[in-house]
């Protein structure tokens, strides 16, 4: 398991920024944010994909994911056929870059719809996905995110029935929290999806008040000793990155996640 960050949370600053960061804090690993317009238009074509690969080998660092943004949640078959679109390019930036895996959305609440009437879209929007992109070497991890199916069996039936044995999920330890389900049911849900995660946000946090509160990793009430011994029991060897949105300094709390992390995979490796 390699420990690192994701590299959202310094969007609004140039990559080099980043890099300084991730060497300051030990991170041997980086989700790297694919929007255009992060890390002052670091995707703006024409985008200098050597120069960007030279900067992470310079800096020690592996880039090991790509922050890629989609919503297969859609009505139509026009609003599908573009979001499928929009996606595949992520991924050509990934596979530009020589990153294997590229985190997904598959969506969220659309207004006057249901699960029920969304979820057919959404396994037909990740099949066309993974044809298009078949042969590149890429691995889709989609990502815990949002209220539509933000559900450990939600999920673990998506990935079954698009039935692409590069499709996987992206782990994010805080977000069933965050979508208001209990710490227990959290903890539930990731033991679930352990054989199918390819990629791992950790996020930390605590009820406080009925509020989900984020902390730096090691600091909340999420079992992630617990959850990182499951993933290594399933197999998992793939990276495992901190991911703090909470209120406090994200490079300080980012430190102390890096730290807190690497000290728990360490740990496993001992085992």
């Amino acid at each position: 398991m390699q420990v690192g960050f994701v590299s959202l949370g310094m969007g609004a600053q140039p990559l080099s920024d980043v890099l300084d960061l991730a060497q300051h804090v030990g991170a041997e690993a980086l989700e790297l944010n694919g929007r255009v317009t992060v890390h002052r238009d670091l995707w703006k074509p024409p985008v200098n994909y050597a120069a960007i690969r030279d900067a992470f080998e310079e800096a020690e660092v592996t880039p090991v994911s790509l922050g890629g943004y989609s919503s297969l949640a859609q009505p139509t078959d026009e609003g599908l056929e573009r979001a499928v679109d929009e996606f595949v390019a992520y991924c050509e930036r990934a596979r530009q870059m020589g990153i294997p895996i590229v985190r997904a959305f598959a969506g969220d609440v659309v207004e006057g719809h249901t699960l029920e009437e969304l979820y057919p879209r959404m396994v037909e929007g990740f099949k066309r996905i993974m044809q298009r992109i078949a042969g590149w070497g890429l691995t889709v991890g989609i990502e815990n995110h949002g209220r539509l199916i933000n559900h450990g069996e939600h999920l673990h039936s998506l990935v079954h029935e698009v039935g692409s044995p590069h499709l996987g999920i992206t782990l994010d330890t805080g977000n069933f929290c965050w979508a208001g389900h209990s710490i227990e049911t959290a903890h539930r849900f990731c033991e679930r999806l352990a054989a199918l995660t390819v990629n791992v946000h950790v996020k930390d946090g605590k009820f406080l008040d009925g509020e989900w509160t984020l902390f730096p990793a090691g600091r909340g009430d999420i079992d992630l000793a617990g959850i990182l011994k499951t993933l290594g029991k399933a197999g998992y060897e793939g990276p495992v990155l901190s991911e703090y949105e909470g209120e406090s300094d994200f490079r300080i709390s980012t430190l102390e996640s890096v730290s807190y992390l690497r000290g728990l995979r360490d740990g496993l490796d001992r085992l």
